[in-house]
């Protein structure tokens, strides 16, 4: 069962989680503290998994797809940054998150919050980043990907967008 996307009260159905705005910013928040550190790790090793490449070729071929088909692969490609570090303890907790980082990235794809274009030339100027060991570019860029979704998502769920939401594209 997926973690925390159901709430159950005594002699209730359970239902789906319905998210707050500052529950997706939390969320994202703490997808971004974990993944920008795996980059700047990823960066010194110039190490561009390719997990992360298959999936983030995947993503870039569903440009004509529905927005909805990109939630697996982009989790993939996030995912195979992650797991490249090399330590199962890391990838558990981030796995422990993931079920609410899909939740989310389902919402904002669902109703087309994000171009396809978009998510794939950013995931691929990330490796590119990785691989000329620009630690602090790569974070950068994570940064600005990641708050776009957030804040994007924020808005939809009845929040006011913050400014990283109307981040131009930097690819």
């Amino acid at each position: 069962m997926r973690e925390n996307l159901l709430q159950r009260s005594a002699h209730k159905t359970a239902r789906v989680v319905r998210l707050s705005p500052d529950d997706a910013r939390d969320i994202y928040l703490s997808r971004e503290v974990v993944e920008a550190e795996v980059l700047r790790r990823l960066a010194r090793k110039r190490l561009a998994p390719e997990r992360a490449r298959k999936a983030n070729a995947e993503i870039a071929m569903l440009v004509d797809a529905s927005p909805g088909e990109i939630v697996e692969p982009d989790m993939r490609f996030h995912t195979a940054l992650i797991d490249a570090i090399g330590s199962p303890r890391l990838s558990r907790t981030y796995g422990s998150l993931a079920s609410e980082v899909v939740f989310c990235m389902s919402q904002v794809q669902g109703v087309s919050l994000l171009p396809t274009e978009l998510i794939a030339a950013e995931h691929e100027r990330i490796l590119e980043l990785i691989e000329a060991g620009d630690e602090d570019g790569a974070a950068a860029l994570l940064a600005i990907h990641i708050g776009r979704a957030r804040e994007r998502l924020a808005e939809r769920l009845g929040g006011v967008a913050g400014p990283e939401a109307f981040v131009p594209p930097t690819v």
